[in-house]
This record gives C-alpha cells, structure tokens and sequence, in this order.
C-alpha cells in the first residue's frame, strides 16, 4: 500500500481490530467500559457551578443538619425524663430538707407588740372621737327639735292659757263660757281676720266659725251655748239675730303667755309642763332668749297625732313657783 493510502482512515480495520480485541465471547471487558466511560465524559463535560450558589447550598444543609440534632436532643431529654421512675422522684423530695427558722429575736418581738399596742390605741381614740362627735350632733339636733316641738306646743296652747281654765278631765265636761273664749282668742291670734265683715274696731265672727275653732282645740263632741263673754279688759259680743260674734280686731290686753318648762310623752300624748307668765306678750315669750318667770305652773296633756293637736285635760303641776330672792 502506498503512503497516499495510509494517510486515510481504515474504517474497516479500526473496526476489526476493535472487534478482535475489545469483544471476548460477545461481552465487554473493563477496558471496553472505561473507554466508553472517558469517551462519555469527553462528551458531556462537567457543569459549571458559581461559587455563591456553593456557599448557600452549604449553609442550607448545616442548617438542616443543626435543626435535625437539636430535635434529637429534645426528643432524647423527654425520653430520659420520662423514663425516670417514682421511686428516684421520690428520693429526690426526700432529699431536699427545708432550713429550720432562725430563732426569734426578742427585741424585734417586743417592737412588733408595741407596734401593735399603738395601733390599737390610735384606733380606739379615733373611734371615741367619732362616738364623742356624733353624740354631740344627736344632743344638739335633739335640743333643736324638742325647743321647736316646745314652740309648736306653746303655740296652740297659747289661747287657752289666756282663758286660764279650772283644771278638767274631760273636754266634754267644759263650760261653754270657757269653750268660746278659747275658740274667739284662737281667730284673733291666728286666723285671717281680712275675711271677716269689720265694724270700726271690730270684726263680725259667725258662731259657725267659733265652734270650728272650739272643735279643733278640745275635740268633737262639745256643747255650745252662744252667749257674750263680758271680762275686765276684753268683751266679746253675741249678736243673735246674724248669729255672730263682734270681738276686738286687736286687742290690747293678755292675761297670760305660755312657756313650755318641760315635756314628756308616752304614745301620743305629750305631758306639758306650762309656765303662766303674765303679762307678757307672745311674742316676747317665744323669742326672748332669757328664760321667763311664770306666775305659776299648770300640766296640759296634748294629743299629737301628726300635725293635730288636741287638749286632754288640764292639771294642776307639782312644780312649785321660785321665789325671785330665793326665800
């Protein structure tokens, strides 16, 4: 063969040689498999990977691999705990001993006792002073109230006391002499006069309205003789053809004031001590701020049942008048 021919390649003989030395009974020998095996990668030549991208995908699989440990340890503590039995668990209480309290200390004691001891003073004064206060209002509000019920008393009192009645048992018993002049002193000293007929210095009373007021301060069940009523410094005229009464408007003259000494109640009835000063009016009585000087002393039994009052009866006092000189 020429050297023109040896420059071409010999298929058939790359083939055959090949044949003759790779093949051995029809199966591969490992020469054929790394050939094969260089030849593929000769091929396909290794991919390219950046570092960065390497460097993630590193700290991605520790991370996983750390979480994975640290669950095994956890899992692993829970399972050595609960595998603990009672009795270890038991010894281990029994181990623990608790440290006696030091002992006490006198002088702290003592302190905490005086401590104690102030404590209770301190509450004790506070409560007295409060006690001691209210005590106080209650004497003070009671004061009030028994000088304003003492007025209220003397105040509807006041026109019998001018009467000065002779002591009685029973309402129904009185004279009617007594029965009007009460009943005509009570319109003069709180009725609306303005509503009366005026004649000069006098006002015209219908014996209608003088019985009312004779009901009002002795009760029902009273006997009326209607007659004039002739006194010293007062006189009240019974005209009988207009069945009126003519009475001073103003008059000048009071026999006596009340003054409420004492009082005491039992129900509701009021027990009067009345002091019969004379002559002072009214007025002067009930708003003086010294305490009179009655002439004498007689007790009113009163019925009180809500704003109505009603004289009982009248009785002679066993308080007696002081002397002035104290004689």
């Amino acid at each position: 063969m020429s050297n023109d021919k040896k420059d071409f390649f010999d298929y058939d003989s790359y083939v055959s040689k090949k044949t003759g030395n790779g093949k051995k009974n029809g199966k591969k020998t490992t020469q054929d498999k790394q050939d094969k095996h260089d030849k593929h990668n000769e091929q396909k030549p290794p991919k390219f990977v950046p570092a960065d991208e390497k460097d993630r995908y590193s700290a991605k699989k520790t991370a996983k691999k750390q979480d994975k440990d640290s669950i095994e340890n956890i899992k692993r503590m829970f399972d050595e705990a609960l595998d603990e039995s009672h009795e270890e668990m038991a010894e281990f209480t029994e181990e623990i001993e608790v440290p006696d309290a030091p002992d006490s200390n006198p002088e702290g004691l003592r302190r905490k006792l005086y401590f104690l001891f102030g404590i209770i003073v301190s509450l004790l004064a506070i409560v007295g002073l409060y006690s001691t206060v209210v005590f106080t209002v209650d004497v003070v509000k009671d004061f009030a109230d028994n000088t304003q019920q003492k007025n209220e008393f003397a105040r509807f009192v006041y026109p019998i006391v001018i009467c000065d009645p002779a002591p009685f048992n029973q309402t129904v018993k009185l004279r009617s002499e007594t029965l009007i002049t009460a009943a005509l002193w009570d319109i003069i000293l709180y009725d609306d006069k303005s509503k009366y007929e005026a004649d000069f210095d006098m006002i015209i009373v219908p014996e209608l309205d003088v019985e009312q007021h004779g009901t009002k301060l002795f009760g029902t069940g009273l006997s009326f003789e209607h007659q004039s009523i002739i006194g010293v410094e007062v006189q009240f005229y019974y005209d009988e053809s207009i069945k009126s009464y003519r009475i001073p408007s103003n008059p000048k003259h009071f026999t006596y004031s009340p003054y409420i000494e004492d009082m005491t109640r039992v129900g509701e009835r009021y027990t009067l001590t009345v002091g019969y000063v004379s002559p002072t009016p009214a007025w002067l009585t009930l708003t003086s701020e010294e305490e009179p000087s009655p002439e004498k002393y007689v007790e009113y039994v009163v019925s009180k049942r809500g704003n109505e009052m009603t004289l009982v009866s009248i009785q002679e006092s066993d308080k007696k008048v002081e002397s002035p000189h104290g004689l």
